[in-house]
């Protein structure tokens, strides 16, 4: 061991030889920012050494170079997922700008908006979310709209729906050379924020089953949140999740996809009247003044 500690010693000094020739009598340089020392005098193998280190200010400047290369390197493997995915295609108008706020979606704008504002909070924490309720009144556009708005943060959030999850890891059997099933899993783990759209939908095989377990699984041993929208209420959705097979009627009473979601989610009820009915109503109006039936 001390001739492993001398040898490196010795490596370290014919790194730093012009260390060797400095005037000491000069003062140690100083950070113009931070004001801490850019240098330190050392004696290395009976040598006295000017040697450079680095500073609190130049520290945190290479830890947030770092993180800010962690994130843009995610983000690029996202970005290629993230054709898969429903963010670019028909949600990519949901956003706040867009979003009709009345009366009976207040508290669920309130919700989603303070979600991304205190994002930082919501990451630390893992505050996942359960949002459920009737069809048609906001869940999918609300998620979306988080995910937008992070994505345009540069934070690493994903948005897909379980159907679609299940549809790629099939597609990838198929597709030599193409998004393999345990890199579609890690990119699921990898984001920030997962967001699992209309969850209960999908037609219950073994082979659904497991995948949907290992879905959430990767991301309740990540500690990472999720965000999950459903048309079932609670109850509905856990007698859902316990199916193994809807043919044969084999369910798993050990309740082990649900009691994970609930333990990583807030179950936070969408309340108010369906967008879509509400969108007819809007269009039959319109169609009825374009007809000038009012007249």
């Amino acid at each position: 061991m001390e001739s492993c500690n001398a040898d490196a010693e010795l490596l370290v000094a014919r790194m730093i030889t012009i260390g060797a020739k400095a005037d000491f009598s000069n003062a140690i340089g100083r950070c113009p920012n931070c004001d801490e020392p850019l240098q330190a005098d050392k004696e290395i193998l009976g040598v006295m050494r000017r040697v450079p280190i680095i500073c609190k200010c130049r520290v945190e400047a290479q830890l947030r170079d770092a993180e800010r290369d962690k994130t843009a390197e995610q983000q690029r493997r996202l970005d290629r997922f993230r054709v898969y995915s429903l963010m670019d295609k028909q949600f990519s108008h949901s956003t706040f700008e867009n979003w009709e706020l009345r009366a009976d979606n207040q508290k669920l704008y309130d919700f989603a908006k303070g979600y991304c504002e205190n994002w930082d909070t919501m990451f630390a924490n893992n505050r996942g979310v359960l949002l459920h309720g009737k069809s048609g009144n906001g869940k999918t556009y609300a998620a979306f709209s988080i995910a937008n708005e992070l994505y345009k943060m540069g934070k690493a959030v994903l948005a897909i729906s379980i159907s679609r999850i299940l549809e790629i890891i099939k597609d990838s059997y198929n597709k030599h050379g193409d998004i393999g099933e345990i890199e579609i899993l890690n990119i699921l783990n990898e984001a920030s924020l997962l967001i699992l759209d209309d969850l209960g939908v999908e037609y219950k095989t073994p082979w659904v089953y497991e995948k949907l377990y290992s879905i959430i699984d990767i991301r309740y041993r990540a500690r990472k949140p999720v965000i999950i929208t459903t048309n079932l209420s609670p109850d509905e959705l856990m007698r859902n999740l316990s199916i193994i097979d809807m043919r044969n009627g084999i369910y798993d009473n050990t309740g082990r996809i649900y009691n994970r979601i609930i333990e990583m989610c807030t179950m936070l009820e969408a309340t108010g009247d369906s967008w879509r009915i509400q969108k007819a109503e809007d269009n039959q109006d319109a169609l009825y003044r374009d007809l000038k039936w009012n007249d």
